[in-house]
């Protein structure tokens, strides 16, 4: 049956029409990244899933999906989304309702320039190095967000996007840098395993069944028979809600300050909608300026300004990323793995492919010297998109860095379509 959905998945993801927008940003923003969490937000209500057998298995329905991008050219930075054609007005009008004075362009995929292998690479005389990050922790504990940046909602203390364009801006004019950030929406299961995470927490103890089998029945009569002279009772539940109000102070009285400043903060975060994400990235040089440094931990630097110990952080992905030694495992053919690896991530920036969903699709993708098995998802609630991804406030603009529109838009015109003709 694995096999089956892979096959029919195969189809349904081949099918898929995309479109690359490139967001053109105006001279003046003064907009929070607020603004882009209610674009995202809106992008989240647009989610699919099969909800039946049919659309499971003989359509291989999935959750549709976009990709976030920062381009950086030689230090010029340019800002896309990749969207399903199908979702593009809709798309556009959620970027016009909270920036009306961007510009949105559709573009030509800039991976169309872009090597298509490493043999092509080497005979530029350049190199690749590539990677992908991964969260530390669970998913419920969420990263620093935009709201601890900000002094007041009128003015920006610092643009929490600036330190990532600042990085990207500062390399060689032969050097390009990109960044893929893919989101598809999640349904509710990872805040259900977060709700357990904060139990766990708290140290609360596992709620008892209720009383069930013969002497659940009696009861029932009992209170039946009684009904007419006595409001019926049942057992344990007053006790119950006693004990569990009773068992919830005890368990604040003991937690630190800082305890329960963590446990509010998850609390918070399992509030919102979630995307399953995935942050991608490709570092491209000549080999005489070509430093795995800068792409290893400038880049990661970067992200992890929006670290926090007692909450979560990114850390790279080290079975994904294009380097290995002979310590790891399977310890030999290390050239060819590493080689097999940058193979798999060019392949996987240019078609913004998320992990296969099962173990068997995992499997039929893999490669002798490159198993895959070890990209790995992780959910970000929309507060956390819009912290990384953002049209950046003014005060990032004042230096040439990022790609923009220097004609002022007055706004989106009026009566916008949003539904193409045929579309669904």
């Amino acid at each position: 049956m694995d096999s089956w959905l892979f096959y029919k998945r195969s189809i349904f993801k081949n099918s898929i029409e995309w479109v690359l927008l490139e967001i053109l940003i105006p001279r003046e923003v003064n907009k929070t990244p607020q603004a882009m969490e209610q674009f995202f937000m809106n992008l989240h209500g647009l989610r699919n899933a099969a909800g039946n057998f049919l659309e499971k298995y003989i359509d291989g329905e999935v959750t549709m999906w976009w990709s976030l991008e920062l381009a950086s050219f030689g230090g010029e930075v340019h800002f896309y989304i990749k969207t399903p054609k199908k979702h593009k007005k809709m798309v556009e009008a959620g970027l016009y309702a909270q920036y009306p004075n961007v510009e949105i362009i559709e573009v030509k995929d800039y991976m169309d320039e872009f090597p298509r292998d490493t043999r092509e690479i080497y005979r530029n005389d350049f190199n690749v190095f590539g990677g992908e990050f991964i969260l530390k922790k669970e998913d419920a504990y969420p990263i620093t967000t935009y709201e601890k940046f900000e002094l007041t909602k009128e003015e920006l203390a610092i643009d929490p996007i600036s330190a990532l364009v600042e990085v990207l801006s500062n390399i060689h004019k032969e050097e390009k840098v990109f960044i893929q950030i893919l989101i598809r929406p999640a349904g509710d299961e990872w805040q259900k395993e977060g709700k357990k995470l904060v139990d766990k927490l708290l140290g609360r103890k596992e709620k008892t069944s209720s009383p069930s089998g013969v002497s659940g029945l009696m009861e029932w009569f009992r209170n039946l028979l009684w009904a007419p002279v006595a409001h019926p009772t049942w057992a344990g539940k007053g006790e119950e809600k006693n004990g569990a109000k009773e068992e919830n102070q005890n368990i604040l009285a003991k937690l630190t300050p800082g305890e329960r400043d963590t446990i509010k903060v998850v609390e918070e975060s399992l509030s919102k909608p979630g995307f399953e994400s995935l942050i991608r990235f490709i570092y491209y040089a000549p080999k005489s300026i070509f430093s795995t440094n800068f792409a290893r931990r400038g880049i990661l630097g970067a992200l992890n300004q929006y670290a926090s110990p007692q909450l979560n952080s990114f850390g790279g992905n080290p079975f994904v990323e294009t380097r290995s030694r002979w310590i790891y495992f399977p310890y030999l053919f290390v050239p060819q793995r590493v080689e097999a690896r940058k193979q798999r991530i060019l392949y996987n920036y240019r078609n913004r492919k998320l992990p296969e969903e099962s173990s068997w699709a995992k499997l039929s993708t893999s490669h002798p010297l490159n198993f895959n098995f070890k990209s790995k998802t992780y959910i970000l609630n929309t507060t956390e998109v819009a912290t990384i991804f953002h049209v950046p406030a003014e005060q990032v603009l004042t230096a040439p860095h990022v790609k923009r529109s220097e004609s002022k838009k007055m706004g989106p015109p009026a009566g916008l379509p949003i539904f193409d003709e045929g579309s669904e």
